[in-house]
């Protein structure tokens, strides 16, 4: 069941929304995640059913959300340990994980659009990495160094 037609929503750089699944899927795909790796992280509400992230690595996780209407969402961005994740420049559509998650599955799915940042397939990888907990540290010394000094 997989169709390919050139629906082009609006141009999102960010973001897969190329794949749909019917609503009789979303918990089959909600337990197939959590069953091979997937965690419920920290998450904004943009509307979706559920959200789910996998870490692919040290640097970056796999993010897929799956909204109301079927459509998922997904993107490869910096771990959220790293301050680069508040930073949507290093935000990768993960179309191609996507992919492979529903093929993996074995749940039909309908591919509604062929976005050109999803064709890529290019995964952007910060070239350094920023420590939150390293930040909130140099902040932390900064103000005590501050309030020393008066």
């Amino acid at each position: 069941m997989n169709h390919n037609t050139n629906n082009h929503m609006d141009e999102d750089y960010h973001h897969c929304n190329c794949f749909v699944i019917s609503p009789r899927y979303f918990e089959y795909l909600r337990r197939f995640l959590l069953d091979n790796g997937f965690f419920v992280p920290l998450q904004e509400n943009h509307g979706q059913l559920f959200g789910l992230a996998k870490n692919l690595d040290e640097t970056l996780q796999f993010h897929i959300k799956i909204m109301r209407n079927g459509r998922i969402e997904a993107e490869a961005e910096p771990r959220t340990k790293y301050l680069e994740h508040l930073n949507q420049e290093y935000s990768s559509p993960a179309h191609y994980l996507v992919k492979q998650v529903l093929d993996a599955s074995r749940i039909p799915y309908r591919q509604i659009s062929n976005s050109s940042a999803c064709l890529s397939g290019e995964i952007k990888y910060p070239n350094k990495t920023t420590s939150v907990v390293g930040a909130i540290f140099v902040v932390l010394a900064v103000v005590v160094l501050a309030l020393a000094k008066k």
